[in-house]
């Protein structure tokens, strides 16, 4: 499904109003490609695609488009596995991309959906390509981050 009008915060509010559909017709439509410089290679050749949502709202998805070391239309991975689809949420997709060195992204908080985890992604680049690692904390009683349990690549 793809995106033509954008949601307005008061949409859910109006929701029951007959009108509505006229009201979000006149919206300007939503530009699909944003091309952006995720792999920091100088050239803005590359743009998200949300492929899933997670509970309240998180969008994951992948970037793709062209770049230096691949001139061809791609899904970026990472320089340890390019030709495998980087998997992260929108927010950690735009923390790399706006990012002027490397960059620990939060991705899952302690309690959130009652985890007893929280997850922090860590993203920088080379002329290699991305790099990325994903680190679990167990979470202590106070909700707060306590000891690192697992450190893996992404």
């Amino acid at each position: 499904m793809i995106q033509r009008w954008a949601p307005d915060e008061k949409d859910f509010e109006t929701a029951q109003h007959e009108d509505l559909a006229a009201i979000v017709r006149k919206r300007p439509v939503v530009q699909m490609m944003q091309l952006e410089d995720y792999d920091h290679d100088g050239n803005a050749t590359e743009f998200y695609i949300q492929t899933e949502a997670v509970p309240c709202g998180k969008s994951y998805g992948v970037v793709v488009g062209v770049s230096k070391t691949n001139p061809r239309l791609h899904a970026f991975g990472t320089s340890s596995t390019p030709d495998k689809p980087l998997y992260l949420l929108k927010e950690e997709w735009e923390a790399l991309r706006s990012a002027t060195g490397p960059v620990d992204v939060l991705d899952w908080e302690c309690g959130d959906h009652a985890s007893d985890q929280r997850v922090e992604v860590h993203l920088s680049w080379t002329s290699a390509g991305i790099y990325g690692r994903r680190r679990r904390y167990a979470c202590m009683e106070d909700g707060k981050p306590g000891k690192l349990i697992a450190d893996e690549p992404l």
